[in-house]
């Protein structure tokens, strides 16, 4: 997921994106901790918290990779 940068863009991508982790699927999420752009980070932390998912950090930071528990 490479989308918008913004906290509202990012968890509304996310929110579309649930059907993948519902079939199992995986999301790689671009951005995760830039530092211009605090609300990408908080958006997936978020969104992997309300829907107990488990989110690892790769790539020193870069990539969010969220999957079911």
């Amino acid at each position: 997921l490479d989308g918008g940068h913004e906290y509202n863009t990012v968890k509304n991508d996310l929110k579309c994106c649930l059907d993948v982790l519902k079939n199992n699927g995986t999301i790689l999420c671009d951005d995760y901790d830039l530092t211009y752009a605090p609300g990408v980070k908080k958006a997936i932390d978020e969104f992997t918290l309300d829907n107990s998912l488990k989110s690892s950090i790769i790539c020193n930071g870069r990539f969010a990779k969220i999957e079911k528990k």
